[in-house]
C-alpha cells in the first residue's frame, strides 16, 4: 500500500480532504441511490493516488459494500487480468478468457458475449459493490475496454469503480491515453490529486519527523524542496534521513527512488548521457543553447538528447519557453550526485565563467551559486553581493537577505573591509523583521567603519543602530547607540541633528515630554537645513509629541507635512512609515475613514512578502481600523495577511497580539494563545517603556481576563498598566475599563490622562470616551439619570465617529438596551450579546412575573397603535425620554424586536 516499506511511519492523510469528501459522496450515492459511479484518480507518480485507495477502503465499513481490488503491473499485465484478480476478490468468476481477435465477426460477438456477461455478473448484487484498481495506466486494452463498455452499460446498480492513473506516464503511451479517454466520455469521471501546497508539505514532513533541533529545519526544508509536493518522495527521503543519521556512510537518497532514475538513464546512449548528468549541473531549469555550450556540442545534437532524456520521462519541455527541467527535483538530484565531486566542481566553475562572460544582471544568483558550488569562496562572495544588490533595487528584500547571507558566510576575515556588505545584510533584515541579527551586523558595521576611520558614516549607523535596538525593545542600548553617534560626530552637522530627533522620539513614546521638547530645540539649533529624509523625521517626532500634548491640529499638520515630504523624494519605504503613523493617530483621536484609506495606501505601497516589518505594521492597521469600524470580516483577513510574517518591532508584535486577543474576545472564542506567549508579549510591551504599546495590550488583555473568569489577573493588569502609562495613547480601552472597575486613585490618574487628551477639541474619540467614564463612574455612585445623559451623549459621539462596539457600550450604560443588542448582533459582537442576554434574563427573573405597571400598559396600548414616543408624550402628560425608557424595558423584558408585538403584549396582559 501506499507509504513504502512496512517498517516506515504511516504518514497523516494532509491536504486530501476536499478529494476524501468527493470519494464519499459518490460512493454514498452508488450505495443509497444506485448510481454506478467511475473515477479515476488523476496525478502524478508520488503524489498520493494509492494512499487515498487505501484511506477509502478504510471508511467502508465492514459488512456494508464488498469489495475487490487489483493492481496492474508495468510491462506484466494479460488481457483482462485486473479485472479477473478485482472480480475473484468480490467472490465472483465470471469466464473472461483470452482477448477475442477484433475485426473478425466471431471475435466481435465472443467479446460481446463476455463483456455483457462480466456486467451481468457484476450487476446482480444486493450490497453495494467496490472495485479499486491501481496503476491503470498498465493496463492491458482489453480490460480498459472492458471498463469502458461497463461505464456505459451499467445502470441503477451499486457499483463504484476507482482507479489511479499516474499521468505523467501517459504522455507518450498515445494508444492508451485515447482508451482511458474513452473510458472518461463513456461516463467515468476524472478526479485530479494534485501535488500538497508548501503549507501541507512542511505540515506532513514535520508530523513525520518533528524539527527537535534547530539543525533539522534545513534537512526539512530540503526535502519539501526535493519532494516537491510528492507525499510519498517526501517519506522515502525522511527514511533515508533517518537512516543517513544512524549510518553516515550511506547514500542519502533513497535506494527506491534512485534504482528506478539510475535503470531510465542507463537506456540513454554514453554521450547522450554525459549531456543529461552536466545538465543536471546547470539546475532544475536550463538551457539548450546554454547546455550546448557547456558541453562544447551543436544544438541538433543537445535537442536529440533531450528529445531520448523526454521520451524516459527524465525531462519535459516547459511550455511557452525555450527551456526544459528535469522531471523531479529528485530526479536532477540523484543524476548530479552520480558525478564525481571534483568533476562537478569543474563543471560549476565552467558554468560560472561562461555566465560572467555574457554579463548579464538576472543571472547575478545563478553566477554567485556556481562560484560557491565550484569552491572560489571569495569571487562566489561577491557575486553574492551584487545578487543581493540587484535584489534590493527591485525591493526583493527577502532574497538580498539570502543573498547578502551568502555572501557574509563566504567572505574572508577582514572585518574592516567588509562593511559596506555587513551594513547592507543589516538592512534587509531590519526590513524582513530579524531586529536582533540586524542590529548585530550593523553594529559590526559601525565598528569597521570606526576602524577604517570614516567617523562620519559611523555615526550615521550608530544612530540608525538605536533606532534598531529601539524597536526591540532595548532602549538602554539604543540610547548608548545614539550617544556614540553625537561623539563620533562632534555633535555638529546633519548626523547630530538625526541624532537629536532621535533621542526625542525615543522620550516622547516614553513619555519623556520635557527631554523631547528639549531635543527638538538642539536639533533645530544645529546651523544649516537638514536633508529631506531627516526632515520627514523631525515633522514625524514634533507630530506625536503636539497629538499628546493637546495640539493634535498641529500635530496632524506635521504628519502631513512627513507625508509630503516622503512623496517628495519618492521613498515607498519612508512613505509607508509616514502613512501608517498618520493613520495610527486618526484612528486612535476618532478619524477612522482617513485612518483607513492611510493604512490602505500603506499596505498597497509595499507587499508585505518583501517589506515585512513595514507590511506587517500596515496590515495590522488596516485590521484595526476594520475592526474599530466594526467590520470583522475585514479585519480577520488583514490580521491572517499580517499573521504570515515574522517581526521583531515591539509595536508590531504588541499589536499583532493585542489583535490576536480583541479577536477572540469579541467573537466570544478561546483565545488561541498560550500563557508563554501572551507572558513574553507583555514583557515586550513593559520592556519597551512605550504607552502606547503596555496601554494597547494591557487594556485588551484584561477585557478578554475579566470575560473569562480570570478578575484577579485582570485587576492586577490594569493596576500595573495604569502606573506605567503617561498619556492615553492608545490606552482607551484600558481606561473605560477603570472608569468601571478601578480603585479611585486608579480613576483619578486615568481621568486625568483622559481629560488631558479631551482638552483638545479635536480629539473626537478623546471627548467621546470622557462622557462614557464619566457616565459609568456615575453608575458606580447609583446617579442613574447623569449616567444616562451622560452615556447617551457618548453613544451619539460615537456614532458619529463610526465606532460601533464603543457606542453599544455606551447605549448599555444609558440602559437602552434593545438598541445595544440589535448593534452586537449586526457586527457579530458575539460575547457582548451572550452577556447583555444573560443580564436580560436575570432582570427579568426578578422580576414581577409578566405583568406591565399601569403607565407601562398604556404606554405599549398607544405604542402598538402606531404613535410615535413624542405623540404618546403628548398624550400622557409624561417627557418623550421617559416614553423611550418605558419601551425600551418592555423590549428587554419579553425580547420584542419590533413595536408592532407590544399589541399582543397587551392582549396578553391579565385583567
Amino acid at each position: 500500500m501506499y507509504g513504502g516499506s512496512a517498517t516506515q511511519a504511516r504518514s497523516p492523510l494532509v491536504g486530501r480532504d476536499a478529494v476524501l469528501a468527493d470519494l464519499k459522496r459518490t460512493y454514498h450515492r452508488a450505495r443509497d441511490e444506485r448510481l454506478p459511479s467511475f473515477l479515476l484518480l488523476w496525478g502524478e507518480a508520488g503524489v498520493g493516488k494509492t494512499r487515498l485507495l487505501d484511506e477509502f477502503a478504510q471508511i467502508i465499513k465492514a459488512g456494508e459494500a464488498e469489495v475487490g481490488a487489483a493492481t496492474c503491473l508495468e510491462g506484466l499485465c494479460p488481457p483482462f487480468a485486473p479485472l479477473q484478480e478485482a472480480f475473484s476478490g468480490l467472490g465472483l468468476a465470471p469466464h473472461f478468457g483470452g482477448e477475442a481477435s477484433p475485426g473478425t465477426p466471431d471475435g466481435e460477438a465472443r467479446r460481446y458475449r463476455v463483456f455483457t456477461a462480466a456486467a451481468g455478473v457484476l450487476a446482480a448484487t444486493a450490497l453495494p459493490r467496490v472495485l479499486f484498481i491501481d496503476d491503470l495506466h498498465w493496463a492491458d486494452f482489453a480490460t480498459l475496454e472492458l471498463l469502458a463498455f461497463l461505464a456505459r452499460r451499467l445502470q441503477q446498480t451499486p457499483v463504484l469503480v476507482i482507479a489511479t492513473v499516474r499521468s505523467d506516464d501517459l504522455e507518450r503511451d498515445h494508444a492508451r491515453f485515447g482508451a482511458l479517454n474513452r473510458l472518461l466520455r463513456n461516463g467515468a469521471r476524472k478526479v485530479g490529486v494534485d501535488p500538497l501546497r508548501p503549507e501541507e508539505m512542511n505540515r506532513l514532513v514535520s508530523c513525520l519527523w518533528p524539527a527537535d533541533d534547530p539543525r533539522r529545519l534545513q534537512e526539512i526544508e530540503r526535502i519539501c524542496t526535493l519532494a516537491e509536493g510528492k507525499p510519498y518522495f517526501a517519506e522515502e527521503l525522511i527514511s533515508s534521513a533517518v537512516t543517513l543519521r544512524e549510518t553516515p556512510a550511506v547514500d542519502p537518497l533513497p535506494l527506491s527512488i534512485r534504482a528506478g532514475i539510475l535503470a531510465r538513464c542507463e537506456r540513454l546512449p554514453p554521450g547522450d548521457r554525459d549531456i543529461l548528468l552536466q545538465a543536471a549541473v546547470v539546475g532544475l531549469t536550463f538551457a539548450p543553447e546554454l547546455l550546448g555550450r557547456l558541453v562544447r556540442k551543436d544544438r541538433g545534437e543537445v535537442l536529440r538528447a533531450l528529445s531520448s532524456a523526454r521520451d524516459l520521462q527524465l525531462v519535459c519541455e516547459i511550455e511557452g519557453s525555450d527551456l526544459f527541467a528535469f522531471r523531479h527535483a529528485l530526479t536532477r538530484e540523484i543524476l548530479y550526485r552520480e558525478l564525481l565531486g571534483a568533476s562537478r566542481q569543474l563543471i560549476h566553475r565552467d558554468l560560472a565563467s561562461l555566465l560572467e562572460r555574457e554579463r548579464r544582471p538576472q543571472d547575478a544568483g545563478l553566477i554567485a551559486f556556481h562560484w560557491s558550488a565550484a569552491g572560489e569562496r571569495t569571487r562566489a562572495a561577491v557575486a553574492y553581493e551584487r545578487a543581493g544588490d540587484r535584489a534590493a533595487a527591485r525591493n526583493a528584500h527577502r532574497d538580498a537577505q539570502d543573498a547578502y547571507g551568502q555572501a557574509v558566510g563566504l567572505r574572508e576575515d577582514d572585518a574592516v573591509g567588509h562593511a559596506l556588505l555587513d551594513e547592507k545584510y543589516s538592512r534587509t533584515l531590519s526590513i524582513n523583521g530579524d531586529l536582533g541579527q540586524a542590529c548585530f551586523y550593523l553594529e559590526r558595521s559601525i565598528d569597521a567603519y570606526e576602524a577604517r576611520g570614516d567617523a562620519t558614516k559611523a555615526a550615521s549607523l550608530a544612530t540608525r543602530l538605536g533606532r534598531r535596538y529601539f524597536e526591540h525593545a532595548r532602549s538602554d542600548d539604543a540610547a548608548v547607540a545614539v550617544g556614540r553617534a553625537l561623539r563620533l560626530c562632534g555633535g555638529a552637522g546633519a548626523v547630530a541633528y538625526d541624532a537629536h530627533v532621535t533621542l526625542a522620539h525615543f522620550a516622547a513614546l516614553q513619555g519623556r515630554r520635557a527631554e523631547a521638547e528639549e531635543q527638538l530645540g538642539r536639533a533645530e539649533r544645529l546651523l544649516g537645513a537638514p536633508p529631506p529624509p531627516q526632515r520627514r523625521d523631525f515633522h514625524m517626532v514634533r507630530a506625536y509629541l503636539r497629538a499628546t500634548t493637546a495640539r493634535l491640529r498641529d500635530a496632524f499638520d506635521d504628519y502631513e507635512r512627513a507625508i509630503a515630504i516622503a512623496r517628495e523624494i519618492d521613498d515607498r519605504e519612508q512613505l509607508t512609515w509616514a502613512l501608517s503613523n498618520y493613520a495610527s493617530r486618526a484612528l486612535a483621536t476618532g478619524y477612522a475613514q482617513q485612518a483607513l484609506a492611510a493604512y490602505r495606501e500603506s499596505a498597497e505601497l509595499l507587499p508585505i512578502d518583501e517589506f515585512g516589518k513595514i507590511g506587517v505594521l500596515a496590515s495590522n492597521g488596516v485590521a484595526s481600523a476594520a475592526l474599530a469600524g466594526g467590520d470583522f470580516a475585514a479585519a480577520r483577513s488583514a490580521h491572517e495577511r499580517a499573521r504570515q510574517t515574522t517581526s521583531a518591532m515591539a509595536m508590531t508584535q504588541t499589536a499583532g497580539i493585542a489583535m490576536e486577543i480583541r479577536l477572540a474576545y469579541l467573537a466570544d472564542e478561546v483565545l488561541p494563545l498560550d500563557d508563554a506567549a501572551i507572558d513574553e508579549a507583555l514583557a515586550v510591551a513593559f520592556k519597551s517603556g512605550e504607552t502606547q504599546n503596555i496601554g494597547l495590550l494591557s487594556g485588551t488583555l484584561a477585557a478578554y481576563f475579566d470575560s473569562t473568569a480570570r478578575p484577579a489577573e485582570a485587576d492586577a493588569l490594569r493596576s500595573r498598566a495604569i502606573a506605567a502609562i503617561a498619556s492615553a495613547d492608545l490606552s482607551l480601552l484600558l481606561i473605560d475599563q477603570l472608569a468601571a472597575a478601578g480603585t479611585s486613585a486608579q480613576c483619578e490618574k486615568a481621568r486625568a490622562l483622559l481629560s488631558a487628551a479631551a482638552g483638545d477639541d479635536a480629539n473626537r474619540a478623546a471627548g467621546a470616551h470622557l462622557a462614557l467614564f464619566d457616565a459609568r463612574v456615575a453608575r458606580r455612585q447609583r446617579r442613574f439619570s447623569l449616567a444616562k445623559t451622560l452615556a447617551t451623549r457618548a453613544a451619539v459621539a460615537f456614532e458619529e465617529i463610526g465606532w460601533p462596539w464603543e457606542r453599544a457600550a455606551s447605549l448599555e450604560v444609558a440602559g437602552r438596551l434593545a438598541d445595544a443588542r440589535e448593534i452586537y448582533e449586526r457586527h457579530g459582537y458575539r460575547r457582548q450579546l451572550r452577556e447583555l442576554n444573560s443580564a436580560r434574563r436575570r432582570t427579568r427573573h426578578r422580576a414581577a412575573g409578566d405583568r406591565l405597571t399601569a403607565r407601562e400598559l398604556e404606554v405599549a396600548q398607544l405604542a402598538a397603535a402606531g404613535m410615535s414616543n413624542r405623540e404618546i408624550a403628548a398624550r400622557l402628560f409624561i417627557g418623550e425620554r421617559t416614553v423611550e425608557t418605558h419601551i425600551s424595558a418592555m423590549f428587554d423584558r419579553f425580547d420584542l424586536t419590533s413595536r408592532r408585538q407590544l399589541g399582543s403584549l397587551v392582549a396578553a396582559q391579565p385583567p
